[in-house]
Formats: C-alpha cells, sequence, structure tokens
C-alpha cells in the first residue's frame, strides 16, 4: 500500500520567524536574520520527469488511491513551503548522424528496460499514441494534486539526447512541428502538457481547491514550450511564435491566465556544436567557448532577428534562464547571484539588439531563475567530484549523477559542505530583499536532483546509505518560504514528508 506522508501543522509566524534565525544560525556562522516582506521571492523546488518511470501510475494502485513517483515528489515538494513548483518532463530524442540541421532521427521515452525491474536499465522507446493518452493522463492526475497542494504550476519541458552520447540540448536546432518517425516535438510534448493542463485547472476548479497567487487577479500557470534549448529559439522563433495562441486556446483560459514563455541558458545562445556530439567533444566545444572561440554548425540556418525581437519583446509573457554563472567561491557576494542575469541580459543586447532589462524593468517580460544551485561536479560526464569550493563555485552546472553514493558525495567535503550552506544562506538573504537587483527575478527554481537536490525531492536523491538533502538548508528554505507565503497574504502548502526528516529512500 503506498500511503501518504503526513502533514505538518503549519507554524505561528513568531515561531517560524525564531526556526528561521536558528537554522540559518545552523547554515553558516556569522549569519544574520533574514527579514522578509511581500515582495521578497521564494525559493522554489522542482519535480523532474526523466522518463515513464516518473510519471506512470503505479498499475498496482488501488482505486481510488493512484501512485506515481511524480506524485510522490509533488509530496516532497509541498514540504518546502513555496506556492509554486516548477515541473520538468523530459523527453528524448534520437540522432541520424546528420548535420545540426538536420540532427534529429525521431523522439523517445525512458523506459526500465524491464519495467518491472527498476534496476534493469533503461531503454528509449519510440512514441505511440497510446503512450501519449497515457502521459496526458498522468501528467493531469499530477498537475491536479500540485494545485490541490496550494501551488502554482510551472512547466518546462525538455528534451534530453537518447543516444546517451552526451549532446546537450542547449543547441538542438529543434523544429517545434516537423515530424520525425511519425511525430513532432508539438504532437509528444506541447500538446499532451496543454490538455493536461486544461483537464487538471477544470478539476481544480471543480474541487475548489484553484489559487490565486497574491497581487494577481486570476489563477496563473506559467507555460514554457522548452527548456534549455536556446539554438532552436535562436534560429526559429517565427516557429515558436506561431505555436502561441494555438496552445493559449488549447489549455483554454475559462479558469486561469495562461501565461507563455520559453526556457534558455544564461549564456551560449546560438551556439549550435553539440548536436550530434559525445561528452568529449561537447567539453571541448565548452573549453572553446571559454577561450572565446565561438563554434557553431556550419549548416545552421540563419538567424531571424526581427522575428526574435518580436518573440521575447512582443509575444512572451516570461522568458526562465538556467542560472549556472560563475561565482568567486567561499565569500561571494550577494551581487553575484545576478551573474546569470546579467550574463544573457548583455548577450542578447549585444549579439541581437534586445533589451531585456528594460522588458523586465518595464514589466513587459518576466525573468525567471528556472535553474538554480550547485551541483559539486568537477568533469561534464557528472562522474568527478569537485576537490574545492572554488571548484565547485566556477561551475555549477557540473554534478554528480545517479542515486546518492556517499563514496562520490561532493558534499561530504567538509570544505565544500560549507560553501553550499553559506551559499544557500545568501541566497534566501539575496531574494528576501527586493531592493538589492538590478534585474528583478520573479522565481527560482533549485534543480531539484542528483547533488543538486539539497531537498531531496528526486526518489534517487535518497537510498539506504544517505541522502543528499541537508536537513538544515532544507528547513532553512521551508521555514523562509512560509514566511514569505504569509507576507504575501497567501495560504499555507500542504503535503510531503514530515518537516526535517530525511525521506525514505526512492522506489
Amino acid at each position: 500500500m503506498h500511503s501518504r506522508p503526513r502533514h505538518p501543522a503549519a507554524l505561528a509566524p513568531a515561531t517560524a520567524a525564531a526556526l528561521l534565525l536558528l537554522l540559518l544560525l545552523t547554515i553558516t556562522s556569522p549569519a544574520a536574520a533574514v527579514e522578509v516582506n511581500s515582495a521578497s521571492v521564494q525559493l522554489s523546488p522542482a519535480v523532474m520527469l526523466i522518463g515513464k518511470f516518473d510519471w506512470q501510475v503505479d498499475p498496482a494502485s488501488k482505486p481510488g488511491e493512484p501512485w506515481s513517483r511524480c506524485l510522490d515528489m509533488v509530496w516532497r515538494a509541498a514540504e518546502a513551503g513555496s506556492d509554486r513548483l516548477n515541473f520538468v518532463p523530459t523527453h528524448h530524442w534520437l540522432g541520424n548522424g546528420g548535420s545540426a540541421s538536420s540532427g534529429i532521427a525521431g523522439y523517445c521515452y525512458m523506459e526500465h528496460t524491464d519495467p518491472a525491474d527498476s534496476s534493469s536499465g533503461s531503454t528509449c522507446r519510440p512514441w505511440s499514441e497510446p503512450v501519449i493518452t497515457e502521459y496526458r493522463s498522468a501528467m493531469t492526475l499530477c498537475f491536479t494534486e500540485a494545485m490541490r497542494q496550494g501551488m502554482t504550476l510551472y512547466v518546462r519541458p525538455h528534451l534530453d539526447d537518447g543516444t546517451a552520447n552526451g549532446a546537450w540540448r542547449n543547441g538542438l536546432l529543434l523544429q517545434p512541428e516537423a515530424k520525425h518517425s511519425g511525430y513532432s516535438y508539438y504532437d509528444i510534448m506541447l500538446a499532451p502538457i496543454a490538455d493536461a493542463l486544461r483537464d487538471s485547472l477544470a478539476a481544480a476548479a471543480a474541487g475548489g481547491f484553484l489559487r490565486t497567487l497574491p497581487g494577481q487577479k486570476r489563477p496563473h500557470v506559467y507555460f514554457a514550450m522548452q527548456g534549455e534549448m536556446s539554438a532552436t529559439i535562436m534560429r526559429f522563433a517565427g516557429q515558436w511564435a506561431g505555436i502561441i495562441p494555438r496552445l493559449r486556446d488549447r489549455v483554454g483560459n475559462a479558469h486561469a491566465d495562461i501565461k507563455m514563455g520559453v526556457g534558455l541558458n544564461f549564456n551560449r545562445l546560438d551556439d549550435t556544436s553539440s548536436v550530434t556530439k559525445t561528452y568529449d567533444s561537447s567539453r571541448l566545444s565548452w573549453l572553446a567557448w571559454m577561450m572565446g572561440v565561438e563554434r557553431g554548425a556550419a549548416d545552421a540556418p540563419p538567424i531571424d532577428a526581427n522575428a526574435l525581437r518580436s518573440l521575447l519583446s512582443q509575444q512572451l509573457d516570461f522568458v526562465g534562464i538556467s542560472a549556472y554563472a560563475p561565482y568567486t567561491g567561499s565569500g561571494m557576494a550577494l551581487s553575484e547571484f545576478e551573474n546569470a542575469a546579467f550574463m544573457f541580459g548583455n548577450e542578447m543586447r549585444d549579439s541581437y539588439g534586445i533589451d531585456v532589462l528594460g522588458l523586465v524593468s518595464s514589466g513587459k517580460l518576466e525573468l525567471q531563475y528556472s535553474e538554480f544551485g550547485l551541483g559539486g561536479g568537477g568533469s561534464y560526464g557528472g562522474g568527478q567530484v569537485a576537490r574545492s569550493p572554488g571548484e565547485v563555485a566556477l561551475r555549477p552546472f557540473f554534478g554528480i549523477y545517479g542515486p546518492y553514493n556517499p563514496a562520490s558525495d561532493p558534499w561530504s567535503i567538509p570544505s565544500n559542505r560549507a560553501f553550499l550552506r553559506e551559499f544557500y544562506s545568501k541566497a534566501l538573504a539575496w531574494l528576501a530583499d527586493p531592493g538589492n537587483k538590478t534585474y528583478k527575478v520573479a522565481s527560482v527554481f533549485i534543480w531539484s536532483m542528483a547533488s543538486w537536490d539539497v531537498l531531496g525531492v528526486y526518489p534517487e536523491s535518497t537510498t539506504s546509505s544517505g541522502s543528499y538533502r541537508d536537513p538544515a538548508i532544507a528547513g532553512a528554505i521551508a521555514s523562509y518560504n512560509r514566511q514569505v507565503v504569509a507576507a504575501q497574504g497567501g495560504a499555507s502548502v500542504g503535503g510531503g514528508a514530515s518537516a526535517g526528516s530525511t525521506p525514505a529512500a526512492g522506489k
């Protein structure tokens, strides 16, 4: 039987404030109390859906008691106290060994090689109509539960390399409606998500648990069409703009305002060098960028700068970036949390003539940090530990992949753990003060998987050997978020494992 974790009682404001100060003092010393107000920004979790094993409803579920790993992650994420949750559904592409502009042979979804054996490894299987229907139904269930827990939905889909060669999605020249082996990205990703959002909003409205964020007249849903996939937006902006009205109509506006966006990297916005590359050549591509040598595919289509400017300035409601710009390390300044925003804004201005700062400051475009945190890795492949805080800070996007293993835990190194706690203590201080930013960042989401997962949301972040969840950091974030939600006039968020506990090892 799959039982729901119990719901902790809400903390009184005075108790919450005292707990937050205590936890911040626990995280790093010295520390100052964080004063929140209605303009403070929450630090929110994400639900990572890497394959069918993450979103499929367990066939053994009893009638009326459905269970899935997605539902389990929603309940764990609710413990962070934030009233917003970022979903990252991830499908995969298969390459045909061709050029950058024609490197997609088809799409697939990850499933256990033996669906009955979670230890059997993963196989990328081709899509079919029954699987698309199952995916839509499973996402409807998970979206509905997130809203029942009191959270606003943010969706940021990803495509990953299904060949295990390690090609980076950021350089993929995806055309959203081009069909490969019978299906387009729109067919297997965007249409099912739009339908699931429509059906879950209707269910939430009927159930009376559809909430409106403070300061908003109606409930909102934030629907990014892709995530950390910059080259496709740079090269095919007109195609993405063309599907926005259809996606809005497909979700409908009967119950919520649908905010449309895109997900980009913080830099390398037009780097098409990693489309069909292996780990080694992707690393060389990254090193070439570090040395100022821009690399791109010779056959990549030209950029339509006018279509790109129109997309960002007139047709999108928000843009979410992967906020992994370098930091200095121990002793870092609060202002360094804007490094990613400045690098993104500067590249947009200098290369494409787009004034992101002006758009954000005027309220025409919302800026989100869709991926945030420290991975503690020392290599592109995700198997080497960073040996010092300076190495951790230089490449926040490097981490350790796979289930938790104490032998490869970068935070077992005392100096790395100290920097991790300093980082999150200062992140809360930065987010609490609305007056300390040049770029207004509206939402920030932790990459809740592998060694970035300080909240312990993804099941394999916790094993019988330990967990990437840091109780001090997780407790401070939850207390901070609850204070911000209360200051904004919002209702408390319920669900998840009991406060301060380590989640059970992933199923």
